[in-house]
């Protein structure tokens, strides 16, 4: 048996937030802020890699049409 999670929609990536840094909240916030910063930075990366190929998917198609 599975269980099912609720999963949050992703956000548009013009409204990504990134962590805010606290003063005095415990040991590992830093990395915490480090690692989330990471992860947005790959999503971006990401995004645009599906981007690019997609561009020169369309370029390659238009190519064969003409």
């Amino acid at each position: 048996m599975t269980e099912q999670r609720d999963t949050a929609d992703e956000p548009a990536e013009d409204e990504v937030e990134y962590p805010a840094a606290q003063e005095g909240d415990g040991p590992g916030d830093s990395g915490d802020d480090a690692n989330a910063l990471r992860f947005t930075e790959e999503e971006q990366l990401i995004h645009e890699q599906i981007r690019r190929h997609r561009e020169e998917a369309e370029r390659k198609k238009r190519a064969g049409q003409g």
